[in-house]
């Protein structure tokens, strides 16, 4: 996935991107102050937002030309909390994740199946299959909401801030899981955090905003605490 001269935004640019090339098996942290744009910025190289202009693409075909169900086997979005859907079962939510490739009717196949199992094991949540998704707790419904997008059998994973809720141990087993995932499954994985010193760690690209000009910065190297709180976010 190719980025370049990337102006995203509504009526006004909220930031520019020089270049950014999105590669498979690798882990991005989206890092930068409040009211920056960044979830505008997931949602625009998804096709959710139209950029202002510029240009995404991907295997050399234009964002813009592809349809809805190419993009749904393409991108997958975590939101920042999912709150649970009543009387629904966990196996149930994320089996919804192989909607675009179910036929009208929306019945699993026994591959589909199979998929959804293997997303609860890759996530090692298989004891929370049958349990009732308003009843488990908010680093489960975080782990299941990342098993969803797994039966997706996406390429990339967009995550927004998929940590925000979650105490500490659980912050650390989802960054952990999700980098395990970029490695063993071959999948681009881009997140945004306010966890500075965790993205730092899980991670193998910061795209930083810049707190001058609201530009967009990509770190591959090392990179320490106070280096980045002086590029994202100090005046």
């Amino acid at each position: 996935m190719k980025i370049k001269n990337l102006y995203i935004g509504y009526t006004k640019t909220l930031l520019e991107i020089e270049e950014l090339n999105l590669e498979a098996g690798k882990v991005y942290a989206l890092i930068g102050a409040n009211g920056r744009g960044k979830t505008t910025f997931m949602k625009s190289l998804i096709g959710q937002i139209p950029s202002l202009s510029g240009q995404i693409t991907l295997d050399g075909k234009d964002l813009t030309t592809l349809l809805s169900l190419d993009k749904s086997k393409l991108f997958g979005f975590v939101n920042s909390r999912f709150a649970g859907v009543s009387y629904m079962r966990a196996k149930e939510y994320v089996a919804l994740g192989r909607s675009p490739y179910t036929k009208a009717f929306g019945r699993l196949s026994a591959k589909d199946e199979a998929i959804v199992d293997q997303s609860f094991e890759t996530m090692e949540i298989e004891h929370l299959a049958n349990k009732f998704t308003e009843d488990l707790s908010d680093g489960e419904r975080q782990m299941l909401a990342i098993a969803k997008v797994l039966a997706q059998e996406t390429e990339y994973i967009f995550l927004d801030e998929p940590t925000a809720f979650l105490d500490y141990s659980n912050k650390k087993k989802v960054l952990q899981m999700l980098t395990k995932i970029a490695k063993d499954e071959n999948k681009c994985i881009f997140y945004s955090s306010h966890d500075l010193e965790m993205a730092l760690e899980y991670s193998d690209v910061k795209v930083c905003v810049l707190k001058e000009n609201n530009q967009v910065s990509i770190i591959s190297g090392k990179l320490d605490l106070n280096s980045l709180l002086n590029i994202c976010f100090q005046d």
